[in-house]
């Protein structure tokens, strides 16, 4: 398991510089396909860090409150996307 929490730890690491460049064409250009492609990217970046805090979890308990933290901040990031759709349809 450390194999795989190792390479989602380093897909998280590759989401942050990849949401910045994407949110910053999304704000300078108003373009739709990137600010929903950065939203994508950071609900994956924090979906991919859920099973690595989870496993050090088990470690140091203190931890358990990061791992709810990044599930609601999942669950309404989703939410979030999906209601982005529904309103400019």
């Amino acid at each position: 398991m450390a194999d795989v929490a190792y390479v989602l730890f380093v897909y998280f690491l590759v989401t942050v510089p990849v949401l910045i460049g994407l949110a910053l064409v999304a704000q300078l250009t108003r373009a739709v396909w990137a600010r929903r492609a950065a939203e994508v990217v950071l609900i994956t970046g924090g979906a991919a860090l859920i099973p690595v805090v989870l496993e050090r979890a088990f470690e140091k308990p203190v931890l358990w409150l990061v791992v709810a933290l990044l599930a609601v901040v999942l669950v309404f990031g989703l939410t979030m996307h999906v209601k982005s759709y529904r309103r400019s349809s």
